[in-house]
């Protein structure tokens, strides 16, 4: 009777169902998203910093209209700090130009004047004595720079109804320089306004960013409106007007 008892037992697990096998765990209810494929995260970087922002702002048309409007900043050092007009001992005056004019090999300035009221539309172009400084001019230009005994030298030479005058004296600052007075035979005309061209400029040079020209007093007596050209070689790097109040 032990044993059948015993067998009974024994074969209990494989007569009653799974669910009344002691210790058994109930079914979990099915999760909602079984079956439903998640995509895949894209990979980061964990160095990468916050994401970029478009600026909005930048896509509406007031926005595109106004970079449109604003005119575009020169860049460093193109254009002169300040022109000025400076009265300097003995009577004479002087155009003072404040701009790195070391920066550039080869420079010159050109300075023409127009009597008067400047025109509304009026053109004035400049010498473009740099295209004549070769041969015996250039050779010439360096005599006259060179001997400043007896009051200085000077040099003349004409080109189309021009006379090119170079003279080489002492200017206002105490060094030897040379200017070139331009006498044009045109008469009603922009090319009869009178002009002079200084090259050589660290003669005419207070420091490395600072030019002080001297005016000759008989062409540019009458006021009126200075035109500047500041060349390096051939090329006018900028220009800029300043008024004149003329040799009184």
């Amino acid at each position: 009777m032990r044993y059948f008892v015993l067998l009974l037992l024994a074969a209990l697990p494989l007569i009653l169902p799974p669910r009344m096998v002691c210790g058994a765990q109930p079914k979990p209810k099915s999760d909602p998203t079984d079956g439903i494929v998640l995509p895949a995260r894209p990979a980061t970087d964990q160095n990468a910093g916050p994401p970029k922002t478009e600026d909005a702002s930048s896509d509406t048309p007031e926005a595109e209209a106004a970079s449109t409007d604003v005119p575009k900043r020169p860049k460093a050092g193109a254009v002169p700090t300040l022109i000025d007009v400076v009265s300097v001992p003995g009577g004479k005056k002087t155009l003072s130009v404040h701009f790195r004019w070391s920066l550039f090999t080869n420079s010159s300035i050109e300075v023409r004047l127009v009597p008067g009221q400047l025109r509304k539309g009026a053109t004035v172009s400049p010498v473009y004595f740099a295209e004549e400084l070769k041969g015996k001019v250039r050779s010439e230009l360096y005599n006259c720079l060179d001997h400043s005994e007896r009051g200085g030298r000077t040099y003349s030479f004409k080109r189309d109804s021009i006379t090119f005058e170079m003279v080489g004296r002492r200017n206002s600052l105490g060094k030897q320089g040379v200017c070139v007075e331009v006498h044009p035979e045109e008469h009603g005309s922009e090319k009869a306004d009178p002009a002079v061209v200084f090259p050589q400029l660290d003669t005419w040079a207070v420091d490395r960013e600072s030019l002080s020209l001297d005016l000759p007093r008989e062409q540019f007596s009458k006021s009126g409106t200075l035109f500047v050209w500041f060349f390096r070689g051939t090329e006018v790097v900028w220009e800029e007007q300043v008024r004149w109040p003329g040799y009184r």
